[in-house]
Order: C-alpha cells, then sequence, then structure tokens
C-alpha cells in the first residue's frame, strides 16, 4: 500500500505528506492478514479501516472475514431479498 509508484495506493500520500497519519497507523495489508502473516490489535475502542486498492479477491476476502466475524459475534442486520 505504501510502496513508490506504480504499485502503492496513493491515497494515503497527501495524509502521509501533511502529517496526519505515519506510516506506523498502517499496521497490515489485507493480503498479510488473509495469510495469517501479520495480525492487528484490537480494542473496544479502536477503529480498523480497510482500503480497496481495486483488487477484487481482496475485495471478497475481507467481505468474507467480516462476514464471518459478524455471524460469529450475531451482530449486524440480515438483508432478505
Amino acid at each position: 500500500m505504501l510502496a513508490p509508484y506504480p504499485v502503492g495506493s496513493h491515497d494515503l500520500a497527501q495524509p502521509l505528506a501533511d502529517g496526519l497519519i505515519t506510516e506506523d497507523h498502517v499496521a497490515a495489508e489485507i493480503g498479510e492478514l488473509v495469510a495469517g502473516t501479520a495480525t492487528i490489535e484490537r480494542s473496544a475502542d479502536s477503529l480498523t479501516l480497510y482500503k480497496s486498492a481495486g483488487v477484487a479477491a481482496q475485495d471478497v476476502a475481507a467481505a468474507k472475514l467480516l462476514y464471518d466475524a459478524a455471524v460469529d459475534q450475531d451482530v449486524g442486520t440480515h438483508i432478505g431479498r
């Protein structure tokens, strides 16, 4: 995500340049989380953001992780067909 052009997602370049966030704010990439090569620490008051870089397989993997977590925790709203 923070890789140099043309690989990285440059939506974070301006907030980084402005000092609003640092590279320490980026805990892991979604592929690392799915592969189990990285983990993130979370607390009840923390906020985790997923920045999609347009890779459909990663978007599906992220959606599946969120869905499974919601089912496991019995949270969310079921929207029928």
